[in-house]
């Protein structure tokens, strides 16, 4: 969502009835030539966001500008909300509930992720715990995770979160609002706005949340280190591949240009990447900066305002019951609410084309647990919805598409003095190369007395910068937690040793991660 000049394009708030999927009398669902369908899932309150845990089958979750959380348990919305934050949310215009994000490990952990905006204009993330009803969340769990001061602007809040293959969770924050950037803080590392962050959310030994130590920032000074990807207007919305990785970024623009960033796997899906904000404007001049960033990246896509103000980024589909539109990239934008597709490329995105399908004051698509696609609008149809699932005549049967399957690695360590590391094709990675991305380390800790580590330096903060692993920050074992563990683990590019303490010198292993 964007702020301009002159009047803001705003959230529409108001309220309405609900009104579940499959009730009696839901009118036929849009449909397209080519067997398109959206097919309504009822009405909400001004919404924002939809997701569902991993792997979900049975639950949708609806986040709700004014600060409630509606769960709709098999196709039937509960009256009762599964969270009810409205005494905690700023609303209004482009404030309020903003998304939601569950927890890799949710079915386990219960716990999930909120952003929103509070009364002093700032955009906070917030970690919860469901309470003993699945379908209801504990309130008392609330604890602050991290805090954006946003200074007494009310619009370009960003307020997206989303867990990465890596298990870490990424939040994109806007430029700070007004418009034109004024105080400059897209390409400013000082500052948390107009980025993207990257955090490990659990509490760490000094504060709510720890920082990944491969960060792109980490250890440079006047450059925060939860910083990723910088030189953002507004990223309103962006996502994961959820079988590649790759990351997409729908950009808001100023006057005249909305902008699609891709940063692929291979391309460190953002790590560090500036996109140009607000020296450019997609591909175009906008502020005066002296000197030039050498080192912005240009988006895939740009396209001009006119019947078009305000872009919605979506997501890859890799939905099973939606081959029609399989390994598109979808988006949308606020004023006209068509919903196109295209091909994304590096370093041009290509076949960009309009689905037909249109869902009025789109501000939003979502996946729920098995990668289904949702759109989710803030005005009503002429039936009265305004959250629609996007589907096709004569689909596929059923299916449930993981997200993030990533590619294993084995290791272990052992009391006769081995230790050993594997790569995806089972040959042994000492001496050897691994591209970057994010894997699971399956770990059979068999040892009593020794452990193991990732990215022990060769020499004193020499390897700082190429690995971090979930859950276990520090990227080792401890003796005294011996058996099975599994991580994930994210590499960049650069050397990594994995070793044993106490006897690194003759219990190790090399390899380079490579682009």
């Amino acid at each position: 969502m964007r702020g301009g000049r002159g009047a803001l394009l705003a959230l529409v708030l108001g309220v309405a009835a609900f009104a579940p999927l499959g009730a009696q009398g839901l009118p036929a669902p849009q449909a397209t030539p080519d067997s398109l369908l959206l097919v309504p899932l009822g009405t909400f309150s001004s919404p924002t966001y939809l997701t569902a845990p991993d792997g979900d089958q049975h639950r949708l979750f609806v986040v709700q500008q004014g600060g409630l959380i509606k769960v709709v348990v098999d196709n039937v919305i509960n009256t009762t909300p599964f969270l009810n934050a409205t005494s905690w949310v700023r609303s209004g215009g482009e404030e309020g509930l903003l998304s939601m994000a569950f927890a890799p490990d949710y079915a386990t952990s219960g716990l999930f992720y909120i952003a929103y905006t509070q009364s002093d204009f700032s955009v906070r993330v917030d970690e919860l715990h469901v309470s003993a009803d699945p379908n209801v969340a504990d309130p008392a769990s609330r604890r602050q995770v991290i805090v954006v001061p946003h200074p007494g602007a009310t619009n370009h809040n960003g307020g997206q979160i989303q867990f990465g293959p890596d298990g870490m969770l990424y939040i994109g924050i806007g430029d700070g609002g007004s418009e034109g950037d004024p105080n400059r803080r897209g390409q400013d590392l000082r500052y948390d706005l107009a980025k993207i962050l990257r955090i490990d959310p659990r509490a760490g030994p000094t504060g709510s949340y720890r920082i990944p130590p491969n960060n792109p920032f980490v250890g440079r000074r006047a450059a925060n280190p939860e910083i990723w990807s910088y030189g953002l207007r507004n990223p309103w919305r962006f996502s994961f591949d959820r079988l590649t990785g790759d990351l997409t970024i729908g950009d808001v623009g100023q006057d005249q240009w909305e902008e699609i960033d891709f940063r692929p796997v291979g391309f460190s899906w953002g790590r560090g990447t500036n996109f140009g904000w607000s020296c450019y404007e997609a591909r175009h001049t906008y502020n005066s900066c002296s000197p030039e960033p050498p080192d912005a990246i240009p988006p895939v896509f740009e396209y001009q305002h006119g019947s078009r103000c305000s872009i919605g980024g979506g997501y890859v589909v890799r939905d099973p019951e939606l081959t029609t539109l399989a390994g598109e990239y979808l988006y949308t934008d606020l004023c006209d609410g068509h919903i196109r597709a295209q091909t994304l490329h590096i370093p041009d995105s290509t076949g960009d084309v309009d689905t037909q399908l249109t869902v009025s004051s789109a501000v939003s698509f979502g996946e729920d647990g098995c990668g289904h696609i949702y759109v989710v609008g803030q005005s009503q149809d002429q039936f009265g919805h305004n959250v629609f699932r996007l589907r096709q005549t004569d689909p596929p049967p059923p299916d449930c598409a993981p997200k993030f399957p990533l590619p294993v690695l084995h290791g272990d360590v052992n009391d006769d003095f081995t230790i050993h590391l594997t790569g995806p094709d089972g040959q042994p990675l000492d001496g050897g190369t691994l591209p970057q991305g994010s894997y699971r380390l399956e770990l059979d800790d068999n040892s009593s007395f020794h452990n193991f580590h990732l990215l022990r330096p060769l020499s004193p903060g020499s390897l700082a910068s190429t690995v971090s692993c979930v859950p276990i920050s520090s990227c080792s074992t401890d003796v005294g937690r011996t058996g099975h563990e599994s991580w994930v683990v994210n590499f960049t590019p650069g050397p990594v040793r994995y070793q044993c303490d106490p006897h690194a010198e003759f219990m190790h292993g090399d390899f380079t991660v490579t682009n």
